[in-house]
């Protein structure tokens, strides 16, 4: 597991690590943006804020684990919204998916922005990702 940095660049707007330190022994794995869409590409939750967040959470949580890695080892999210009424929401929602991910209260940095639009304009909210993992095979096997 990453080593999370404490009481750095002040107090955090919610529940994330204001930093995070990669193991020397780990390789990194970059996650694309994850939307929310079902196992053909299609929309999954259009106009509902929180079914799409949870979805694109578990759809994360599936690309770390294909490889071979997990929400424990992921270190960065940068999320993106496309309505700024929705930041509570993100926060609501959030806390209560970290809390069952991170009881002990060291989740992963993350930078939240507001921007016009995704790549369709159904989509509400993307995530994008940096873990780690030690599982080598599993990177080749996932990327091809």
């Amino acid at each position: 597991m990453a080593n999370m940095v404490a009481g750095t660049g002040g107090k955090t707007v919610g529940f994330y690590s204001p930093a995070v330190v990669c193991p020397p022994d780990a390789s990194l794995v970059l996650i694309s943006g994850v939307l929310a869409v079902d196992r053909d590409a299609g929309t999954v939750g259009a106009g509902d804020f929180e079914t799409q967040m949870r979805t694109v959470f578990g759809l994360l949580g599936e690309t770390l684990a294909a490889a071979g890695s997990s929400f424990a080892e992921l270190v960065k999210m940068t999320t993106y919204l496309v309505d700024p009424a929705h930041i509570d929401d993100f926060y609501r929602i959030r806390e209560d998916i970290f809390a069952e991910l991170y009881p002990g209260r060291r989740p992963p940095g993350n930078t939240l922005l507001v921007v016009a639009r995704l790549v369709r304009p159904e989509f509400l909210i993307e995530i994008e990702g940096i873990a780690t993992t030690r599982d080598l095979e599993g990177i080749h096997e996932f990327i091809g």
